[in-house]
């Protein structure tokens, strides 16, 4: 088996490994997408919890071997980005190794079957729409109010269209003309350019003075509040959202806060919503196909994760064909 492993920072080697036995509790799955999250470019820039280790932290594959009948031979699976043990969650490609190989033998506790419905591309966007779900859960989002979502993301996109399906007014905020016109394309009305009107202002108009009861803001995407947090209105929440737990980035005043009684929390895993994120997809109540970046070859992974670790915003995904 050959895999791709991070042996230092900036460094991404093959390996080749020793074909092993399947044990009775596990399958081996022959991977066929990966993504690349931020955690995996944190762990690209040096920020990994140890060395070497395989990073793509969700993908997607093909029953090789299993002793579950469950799992046929050649079905498509989802490989967990979660392994629950007695110390706590684990993280595939931050607190273990990832999926980024050819093959992989994991536990079954760590293969979810993906129904026809979805794409192979879409697969590796479910622990985004669990995230997501949990986003919108914890803020307790109610019908017909307004959430501001700050930058366009991957991650805001799929809030957006969760926040729709709950009835609620999605409002994106991004500077780039091209990524709000994808915001309306997938359902998202309100939108708003800092470079071409006053936000708060626009805000102000959209909600008919009331502002916006709840904000999420991306960290992996964009770490700047902008000073968005005059767009909330008084005892507002405050999601501090993404996928990379060393992140360090945040610039905001924190006077709004204080003056308007603001909540504030944070998420950075979809634990307890993946089966949520797989029907949610499947269903179309969430749309990820435009979504995408690019599909890069494996033998691209090098200059694809040196390209996504410089310091410029992406915000859709790439995938690995494995």
């Amino acid at each position: 088996m050959k895999s791709l492993v991070l042996t230092e920072a900036g460094k991404l080697e093959s390996v080749v490994n020793e074909e092993k036995d399947v044990p009775h509790d596990c399958v081996k799955i022959r991977i066929a997408r990966a993504s690349v999250t931020s955690s995996d470019l944190s762990a690209y820039r040096g920020k990994a919890n140890f060395y070497p280790i395989m990073p793509s932290r969700i993908a997607m594959g093909l029953v090789s071997e299993s002793s579950d009948f469950t799992l046929k031979t050649g079905q498509r699976v989802m490989l967990s980005p979660y392994r629950k043990t007695q110390n706590g969650l684990l993280v595939s490609g931050v607190d273990k190794n990832g999926y980024l190989a050819d093959y992989v033998i994991c536990p079954f506790s760590d293969v979810y079957a993906i129904p026809e419905g979805i794409s192979d591309e879409s697969v590796v966007f479910i622990e985004d729409v669990a995230l997501a779900e949990r986003i919108i859960e914890k803020l307790d989002v109610g019908k017909t109010r307004y959430i501001l979502l700050n930058g366009c993301s991957s991650l805001n996109y799929i809030v957006g269209q969760l926040a729709i399906y709950y009835q609620a007014i999605p409002v994106m905020i991004e500077k780039n003309q091209e990524l709000l016109d994808l915001a309306q394309d997938l359902g998202i009305y309100y939108t708003v350019n800092p470079n071409e009107e006053n936000v708060y202002q626009k805000v102000k108009e959209i909600t008919s003075g009331k502002m916006c009861d709840y904000m999420v803001l991306d960290l992996d995407s964009c770490p700047d509040t902008d000073g968005l947090m005059n767009c909330m209105r008084e005892g507002g929440k405050l999601c501090l959202a993404g996928l990379d737990k060393k992140t360090s980035k945040l610039s905001a005043d924190l006077a709004p806060v204080f003056a308007k009684g603001l909540e504030i929390f944070g998420l950075n895993n979809g634990d307890g919503e993946i089966e949520t994120g797989i029907n949610m997809i499947a269903t179309e109540v969430v749309k990820v196909d435009k979504l995408i970046e690019r599909v890069a070859d494996i033998s691209e992974a090098q200059e694809v994760f040196a390209k996504l670790a410089e310091d410029v915003p992406h915000p859709l995904k790439t995938i690995i064909k494995c």
